[in-house]
């Protein structure tokens, strides 16, 4: 597992790819993903009200479906749209299917073993449900069942540990089209805020030079 932000100050174009490139060569499978938020009451937090580029009150909720909380130093919809390309594609089902497969190909064996116990009513509906969406309902079924037989084969010991992360992707698969709509909802709302406030400032210009 891994973290990633987007959205610093001096932050080129393209800094979504650029994770998505060190996500895949690296075969991390669950990969964190956010853009950066100014939590209330911190240095930057301080830094960025006097600067005047806070957008938000301290009352707004932040999690990974939140657009930016300020205005950052490259166009906000420039990295709203980097962030769900980012969102989607790392998430796509066999994106993750084969990083996961790699990831595990390669991973040792446990060096602890927990007591033996049988699995119960809802473990097994878990794997059930993984079985069923990925090994016959998704178009990716042959590779799911590919890779699990080659885990299975060339590293026995990680096959369970396998199947738990194969699992993950099952929210976000989800996740990421909830993210998708709701960052896009957000950005449309930030740009007719930003058009009306343009509005209001030019209005102000006209008047001001009419009545001087």
């Amino acid at each position: 597992m891994a973290g990633f932000i987007i959205g610093f100050d001096g932050e080129k174009t393209g800094a979504a790819s650029r994770i998505i490139r060190f996500v895949e060569e690296a075969a991390i499978p669950t990969a964190m993903f956010g853009m950066l938020q100014a939590l209330p009451h911190t240095a930057l937090w301080h830094r960025l009200e006097k600067e005047g580029r806070l957008r938000v009150d301290t009352k707004q909720d932040i999690n990974q479906s939140s657009l930016m909380n300020f205005i950052p130093t490259r166009p906000i919809e420039e990295i709203a749209e980097e962030y769900i390309e980012a969102f989607w594609t790392l998430y796509d089902a066999e994106n993750f299917l084969d990083r996961t497969y790699r990831c595990f190909l390669k991973l040792g064996a446990p060096q602890c073993h927990p007591p033996f116990k049988l699995p119960s009513l809802v473990d097994l509906r878990a794997l059930a449900i993984v079985v069923w969406r990925q090994g016959f309902k998704r178009k990716t079924r042959w590779k799911f069942w590919h890779h699990f037989f080659s885990i299975v084969k060339h590293n026995y010991p990680v096959w369970e540990h396998y199947l738990t992360v194969c699992a993950h992707n099952e929210h976000f698969l989800e996740y990421r089209a909830i993210v998708r709509d709701e960052i896009q909802q957000q950005l449309k709302e930030f740009q007719i805020q930003e058009a009306k406030q343009q509005l209001t400032e030019s209005l102000s210009t006209e008047l001001a030079i009419k009545n001087p």
